[in-house]
């Protein structure tokens, strides 16, 4: 075995860096750095400051749509919402699971369900008949003998006035 000891020389056109310019760059980028670091705590301050607004808006009463989709899911319909919030306050609960597994509280949701549908099947609308029954219209209708005596005069002259307008044919 020959055993041959070899030198290399390698020749670099490169400078070699003294310490102190190490030293000067590394406070420029710790400096940059110091400096960035700032501009990303006063963003982060400025998101948080936003998040603390829209938690304040959170108070208004109103659900967010994380609450909404689970009380939904929950099989609580739109219009229960307002009811549901109102129970929420009256029974100092925090969580709405434990509101919605409540015993009481779901035999409340049932009795405002059954008065809703109560209040749905009540039909509205005006029942009146439209004619006052001190009118002459109402009694012109009415067999002259049901006319109270004060009011006959008056229906008599009308039921006249109406036949001398009224042609001798039906559609005339």
């Amino acid at each position: 075995m020959i055993n041959e000891e070899t030198e290399v020389v390698v020749e670099t056109t490169e400078e070699v860096e003294t310490p102190t310019e190490v030293t000067e760059e590394n406070e420029e980028v710790e400096e940059k750095g110091v400096e960035y670091w700032k501009a990303e705590a006063l963003k982060n301050k400025a998101i948080l400051d936003r998040n603390k607004n829209k938690v304040g808006d959170k108070k208004t009463g109103e659900f967010g749509y994380d609450v909404k989709a689970y009380l939904k899911a929950s099989g609580i319909k739109e219009s229960e919402f307002d009811f549901v919030k109102s129970e929420l306050k009256a029974s100092g609960m925090k969580e709405y699971d434990s509101l919605l597994s409540n015993d009481y509280f779901i035999a409340k949701l049932e009795k405002q369900r059954e008065i809703s549908k109560t209040q749905e099947a009540i039909p509205k609308g005006n029942r009146g008949t439209g004619v006052a029954t001190d009118s002459v219209e109402y009694w012109m209708a009415k067999p002259i003998e049901e006319v109270p005596a004060d009011k006959r005069r008056d229906v008599v002259n009308a039921k006249l006035a109406k036949d001398k307008t009224q042609g001798k044919f039906y559609n005339s």
